[in-house]
């Protein structure tokens, strides 16, 4: 969390913060700019209150991160960058105007948005200009990882209200199609036209959008052969099937950067065969089996290989027992959410994760079994949080159905 950024620089030994960027372009920017939305340096020093140096057009934006604010004129930006025309160099002197001025000192830890080469030369001119600092190699998780990997109740809040209009969306949708008629097994939009993918798809982006939110991720509407590889995002002109399953994987923002949700559900219209129904079975039952093992101190990695095993004696491959498997159980359980759609903690089987499960984490469980040669795929996703005391609270309140009438 946010409150903990001096206890880990302390534990991590890091002296000063420094990050740059805009927030709309970049979590960490609008995590350190508590999202106020503007192009600027952000300086923290150990136990010391952020300093935010801004451009003069943006002072009134900059006001809103709560930082100490600082007019970019004071370090006499043009007067340098006329200098010094190799712009990397003269970024670099500029820096060091900064950091003089706040006399930073010892351990930096650089965060922000650059283009890799850009910023390793930048940051090569740096340390040759200035002595008196040296950069963190965070080997691990770097700092802002860490704090933004447990959630404080604000961003709870925030990301369960984005997963309402989410699932209000997903519920209107389907309300629309069963009002619609049936013609040899497809869809219609009207006595001549047949309802596509894409027209689902449309669906969910406009009530999603008139809610404040953009899928600016992707969405994946995926039917029958689409659904059973994972990440398939699905073919907008495919008719609308009965019979055939149909992954909805929905992970909007909000509107201007902001927080994310994830929430997938996997549906029949009309009937399922009985073969799709026992899928969903086992996945729904996987779901549950997983539930249960969230506990505070409980390595994922566990929780991941647990998973495996279940499904194992299920009669499905996993990648537990056949690691270059693209059928069964070929993903790992979740994944935290937040600023991004994928950020930590995360599952699956890598020795070298050692996450575990703490107070504050908000992320995804999202069991899935795939077979695109047998023409399906099937997934439920919800997103769950753990609150101060350890408990799970589910925050993806929509009921699990594969059937939905029409």
């Amino acid at each position: 969390m946010k409150k903990e950024i001096d206890k880990l620089m302390r534990r991590m030994n890091i002296h000063t913060i420094y990050a740059e960027g805009k927030s709309t372009s970049s979590p960490t920017m609008y995590y350190l700019f508590n999202g106020a939305n503007f192009y600027g340096h952000y300086v923290k020093k150990q136990g010391k209150r952020a300093c935010v140096v801004h451009y003069p057009i943006e002072r009134e934006v900059a006001r809103q991160s709560g930082c100490r604010l600082i007019g970019v004129t004071k370090y006499g930006m043009r007067k340098i960058y006329e200098k010094y025309p190799d712009q990397i160099k003269a970024k670099a002197y500029f820096i060091r105007a900064i950091m003089d001025d706040l006399a930073v000192k010892g351990n930096v830890a650089l965060y922000g948005q650059s283009q890799m080469g850009g910023a390793y030369n930048m940051v090569k001119q740096l340390l040759r200009i200035d002595k008196k600092i040296k950069v963190c190699y965070e080997s691990g998780k770097s700092l802002i990882t860490i704090a933004r990997e447990t959630k404080d109740t604000n961003e709870v809040e925030r990301i369960n209200s984005v997963g309402k209009c989410v699932i209000r969306a997903f519920n209107n949708m389907l309300k629309n199609v069963q009002q619609l008629k049936v013609n040899k097994n497809v869809v219609m939009k009207d006595r001549k036209r047949k309802l596509l993918i894409g027209d689902l798809r449309q669906m969910l982006r406009r009530s999603m959008f008139e809610d404040g939110l953009i899928n600016s991720e992707g969405m994946i509407v995926a039917q029958g052969r689409d659904a059973g590889v994972p990440h398939n995002s699905g073919d907008d002109r495919s008719a609308v099937k009965l019979g055939q399953t149909i992954v909805f994987d929905i992970f909007p923002r909000e509107i201007g950067g902001g927080y994310f949700f994830d929430f997938t559900r996997t549906i029949c219209f009309g009937h399922a065969s009985k073969e799709i129904k026992d899928v969903y079975s086992t996945v729904k039952d996987a779901q549950d089996f997983v539930m249960d093992m969230f506990k505070v101190g409980k390595r994922n990695i566990e929780i991941e290989h647990s998973l495996c095993k279940f499904f194992e004696k299920r009669g499905h491959p996993t990648l537990l027992n056949s690691p270059k498997t693209q059928i069964g159980y070929c993903h790992t359980l979740g994944h935290g959410v937040g600023l991004n759609i994928h950020e930590s903690p995360s599952f699956g089987l890598v020795k070298t994760n050692k996450d575990k499960i703490k107070p504050g984490h908000v992320f995804t469980v999202e069991p899935g079994l795939y077979y695109p040669e047998k023409g399906y795929g099937v997934r439920l996703e919800d997103i769950v949080y753990i609150n101060s005391r350890g408990k799970v609270i589910p925050l993806t309140k929509c009921p699990r159905k594969l059937v939905i009438e029409i």
